[in-house]
């Protein structure tokens, strides 16, 4: 029996969502309003700028990114909301989703996966979304005695 897609997708979604959920509180410690401005004035460079950044603290550049659409939800009677288009790209996975920032959560929606070359089972999909996820994690230098370090800012090759 095939795996139903709405399952394999929501198995997708489950991983990339704990896979980003420390990128996804630093993107959460933003202004909600900065966040809303920056859309609504079309300032698009500006936020790439700042969430590719800061996707670089907790992946190797390059490998997860804003995907240059973004699109805020404000109403009088709902708390603001924040959708942002994203990708990934390691390992030969490919990978668009929406990650969608509210007040109390988060979640992903996943748009998109491919894998080159192609992957056959659904276990085998799912291991190597995982292992593409671990090896682009970005492995920071340690830091010593608590003490911050110009250093702390680089990356260690792996």
């Amino acid at each position: 029996m095939q795996p139903d897609v709405s399952d394999l997708t929501s198995s997708f979604e489950a991983l990339l969502a704990t896979s980003i959920a420390e990128l996804t509180t630093e993107f959460r410690n933003h202004d909600v309003a900065d966040l809303v401005a920056l859309i609504r004035l079309d300032r698009m460079a500006t936020l790439q700028s700042l969430l590719d950044g800061e996707c670089e603290l907790f992946f190797k550049p390059g490998t997860m990114q804003f995907s240059g659409h973004a699109e805020a939800i404000v109403g009088w009677r709902v708390p603001p909301s924040v959708r942002l288009a994203m990708s990934f790209t390691h390992h030969g996975v490919e990978l668009y989703y929406r990650l969608t920032l509210e007040a109390a959560h988060a979640h992903v929606q996943l748009d998109l996966i491919r894998f080159e070359p192609q992957e056959a089972g659904e276990d085998s999909r799912r291991r190597r979304l995982a292992s593409a996820l671990g090896a682009a994690r970005a492995n920071r230098l340690p830091r010593q005695g608590g003490q911050l370090q110009a250093r702390d800012v680089g990356y260690q090759e792996s």
